[in-house]
């Protein structure tokens, strides 16, 4: 009888740009072995990012529904343990895939996990004495997993930056998300407001404005009413249909957010807005330029590693004192190397 084949079941429940992240390094992986079948297990939302490879498919877990609740992740462990997997590669770690780790591990299985560096983090983001120095990437946290797994280091995490070549046409095509999930990332929106504002004035540009949920819709939807040049793609688009927009752009304008990822995940540029978050604790968006992080230095930054703790000083200067002008003399500057 012949060697079983290789079947690896990969874990990312959540959160969007954390599945965005690692999107191209599974891809990548499931390229540079043929002959081994992949499996995402990931929200049904984000299959878009993991089409179109052979040997990669995509198992959608649905928490609110068909898998909600403990019986809901005994369901889910006996539906994946029917897909025949040979190897778990475990990229979130948390306690619904610790519970699926416990019920593989009694099926002899090859199980490798995250580690996520709390400790490192905590130095990076404590108030005095800080360690501030570049963390390991989420990225190359996620290879690690693969590599621990028995796969051959192919070095994807450190991999130069791309540069995207802009086609030439008319305009020049800005994305903006204005928004963040945490207020410690979320650039104030009247500051976003003005930049949308100068750029809609330069004849040069059109704007596509990304958002999600009802009371960001309705926000971008009044932009794109109240300016010229603009238009808002929040709630118009399919996942699928959106990354073919991120894909059109020429630069696109974000938070530390999960947009960021996902127009790093189609090779376009990013400038990216910090605030109590930082580069350097490791979900910098994928090949993006280190020079197009916009932020500000402060002794206080950074103080979080998500972006969800009050602002111990009250003012969020790492964020307040990023004028509008900063920002637009940075697109100015990007857009004007071709």
């Amino acid at each position: 009888m012949g060697k079983k084949a290789r079947h690896i079941l990969i874990l990312r429940f959540s959160a969007i740009g954390d599945i965005a992240i690692g999107a191209p390094l599974v891809r990548a992986y499931a390229r540079a072995n043929p002959d081994v079948r992949f499996t995402m297990v990931s929200q049904p939302r984000m299959a878009a990012l993991f089409s179109g490879i052979e040997n990669l498919s995509f198992f959608p877990v649905d928490f609110k529904s068909k898998y909600k609740g403990f019986k809901g992740l005994t369901r889910l462990f006996r539906d994946l343990a029917r897909t025949r997997p040979t190897d778990i590669a475990d990229l979130h770690n948390v306690t619904r895939t610790w519970v699926l780790r416990g019920c593989f591990f009694f099926t002899f299985l090859r199980i490798a996990f995250l580690h996520k560096g709390r400790s490192e983090k905590s130095r990076l983001t404590r108030r005095g004495n800080k360690q501030l120095r570049q963390l390991p990437s989420m990225l190359s946290r996620y290879e690690n997993v693969l590599i621990k797994i028995g796969l051959e280091n192919i070095g994807f995490a450190g991999r130069e930056c791309f540069t995207k070549t802009s086609a030439q046409r008319e305009h020049v095509r800005i994305g903006i998300a204005p928004f963040a999930k945490h207020k410690g990332k979320a650039w104030p929106y009247e500051y976003m407001e003005e930049v949308v504002s100068t750029l809609s004035e330069d004849k040069r540009f059109l704007i596509f404005l990304f958002g999600g949920g009802r009371d960001e819709e309705a926000m971008l939807h009044a932009m794109e009413q109240k300016y010229s040049g603009v238009e808002s793609a929040a709630g118009k688009y399919t996942l699928e249909e959106e990354l073919e927009l991120l894909k059109s752009l020429d630069l696109m304008i974000s938070m530390d957010s999960a947009n960021m990822h996902l127009a790093s995940f189609v090779g376009t540029p990013v400038l990216s807005i910090w605030g109590a978050t930082h580069p350097y604790a490791g979900f910098y968006g994928w090949n993006q330029k280190p020079d197009n992080a916009l932020q500000i230095d402060l002794e206080c930054r950074p103080c979080s590693v998500f972006g969800n703790k009050e602002c111990y000083r009250g003012d969020y200067a790492c964020l307040m004192n990023i004028k509008p002008q900063m920002v637009l003399d940075k697109v100015f500057s990007i857009t004007s190397r071709d």
